[in-house]
């Protein structure tokens, strides 16, 4: 049994560095100076334990006391700090003041030194810039501070080395390193083809805000996991039902809730935090380019209703139009694909609600293609569309399942085949019998859901007449209601190897 749905994302250089020797004096014998090629040393990357000392927590400070904290990077010298916009959020106004806590021995618990103020957030990019203005006791910022360098997130590659550092919060109060590498990226409408860089380099709680590195030492993204506060019971962990962990064919309450950034890890590329940096620097307003400021409030008390939101018409392609459009819809790809693009039309949505787009592969949850726990900006209705992308070695021939949620309600989904040993196909619905099919699905063979009805929301099949479907040629499961939205066709296991007929009696009907 199936869940079914409804019908109907130039900078000073590293103060850490170890620089080498420059060219040497000219000899008494006339020799030439060694040119700058000839002498140049290797630059040392700075060490793990240097780079902890830019690494901060900030602290949301209510009474003096911390309602919850995150982490930040110090990327200038004057202290201007890198943050998640979740870590800074006070839209409630749960917190007085920012607390900056430096890492100054990374055996010890962060020092609460100084205060912050936010120069620039965007809460579509959950990124944020604070400004370390004052000492804990109000006086004035004297020293300057160990920074970390911009890197360039465009040149990250899969496979290439990460490494996390922040306060994760749990186990405890100490600066914490993994290590890992790049696993993939998520593309998405509202940000572009590198959104997110997937890491399988473990991110907790508290690491929210923090420093993602490359080999170079230099900051090439923010990890985020969704959720801030103290402790479990503050929602420091988030957890979402993304799998049918108990196999009853749905997704629900009964299933078991996975924590966000136990073992799907997002990393915001850097390079989306340009625009804002900038702006910081320059003592100007940031103003995002994905969202209206007053379309992003608090989130409602109780959260967001998604009753009212509708998705339809989910298709695939391999890639995307300058306009937002698929550059052609396939119903089956050959092997070795680099991306694979799902395209949807909604309504009924409202930016700041909480959104995921879950990639499967043959029924596995891809931890580098998925968009987990992201912020919806796109507006009441339009369409959208989200792609998982290997564009090194090409994305691996299966099953793939896309499986939208909305504030955790799983609300569409489909599923399409990669591999030379698929065709594109046509199946015509033929119904030989006395009543009408006002709804049906050919769903994939391995897929979690029914997903998307597959006539359309104002085809019917009367008696006495035919209606296509087209797939990629593989095993399916079926299922059709009359116009009451009872059962009458429920069909497993059906092989469609080339273009066939399905055709439905009074015999066949349940």
């Amino acid at each position: 049994m199936r869940w079914l749905l409804s019908i109907l994302a130039l900078l000073p250089l590293l103060a850490f560095a170890a620089c080498g020797g420059g060219g040497g004096d000219d000899d008494d014998d006339g020799d030439a100076t060694p040119t700058p090629e000839e002498s140049e040393e290797p630059t040392a990357p700075p060490s793990v334990s240097d780079l902890a000392h830019a690494v901060v927590q900030i602290q949301a400070l209510l009474h003096d006391e911390a309602v919850w904290w995150g982490s930040g990077t110090i990327i200038t010298e004057d202290g201007l700090i890198l943050t998640n916009a979740h870590v800074i959020d006070n839209r409630f106004d749960e917190y007085e003041e920012l607390g900056i806590a430096i890492t100054d021995e990374t055996d010890a618990p962060p020092d609460l030194q100084f205060h912050g103020e936010v120069l620039a957030v965007d809460y579509s990019l959950d990124l944020a810039v604070v400004q370390i203005t004052e000492e804990i006791d109000g006086g004035a910022v004297l020293e300057e501070f160990p920074f970390i360098p911009i890197g360039d997130s465009d040149d990250v590659e899969i496979g290439d080395e990460l490494r996390i550092l922040g306060y994760p919060g749990i186990g405890g109060q100490t600066i914490t390193f993994t290590d890992g590498a790049v696993s993939g990226f998520t593309a998405e409408r509202s940000v572009g083809s590198r959104a997110w860089i997937k890491t399988d380099a473990t991110i907790a709680g508290g690491n929210s805000g923090g420093l993602a590195i490359n080999a170079d030492g230099e900051i090439i993204g923010v990890p985020t996991v969704v959720g801030s506060g103290a402790g479990e019971e503050a929602g420091y962990v988030d957890c979402r039902v993304l799998e049918d962990t108990n196999g009853d064919g749905f997704l629900d309450e009964n299933d078991s809730c996975i924590p966000v950034g136990g073992f799907i890890n997002g990393v915001r590329p850097v390079k989306l935090a340009e625009d804002l940096i900038a702006a910081a620097q320059a003592g100007e307003e940031y103003v995002s380019p994905y969202y209206e400021e007053e379309d992003i409030e608090a989130t409602p008390s109780g959260g967001y209703d998604a009753s009212d939101v509708e998705l339809s018409n989910l298709v695939f392609s391999d890639g995307v139009t300058s306009d937002d459009q698929p550059e052609e819809v396939v119903f089956v790809f050959p092997s070795g694909p680099s991306r694979v693009c799902g395209f949807w039309e909604y309504e009924g949505m409202q930016d700041g609600m909480v959104w995921d787009a879950l990639w499967y592969v043959d029924g596995e949850l891809d931890e580098g293609g998925s968009i987990i726990s992201d912020t919806w900006v796109g507006g009441e209705s339009g369409s959208w569309w989200v792609c998982i992308i290997d564009e090194d070695v090409g994305l691996p021939d299966g099953l793939y399942e896309l499986i939208l949620q909305i504030e955790s309600e799983p609300v569409g989904s489909d599923a399409i085949f990669v591999g030379d040993d698929r065709e594109p196909i046509e199946l015509d619905i033929s119904n030989e019998s006395s009543v009408e099919v006002c709804a049906a699905w050919v769903s994939p063979e391995g897929a979690q859901n029914w997903g998307f009805e597959d006539l359309g929301a104002t085809v019917t099949i009367p008696p006495g007449e035919v209606a296509p479907v087209f797939l990629g040629s593989g095993t399916y499961d079926l299922l059709m209601y009359n116009c009451d939205g009872d059962t009458i066709i429920e069909d497993y296991g059906v092989e469609i190897l080339e273009d066939s007929t399905y055709t439905v009696t009074d015999a066949d009907i349940q």
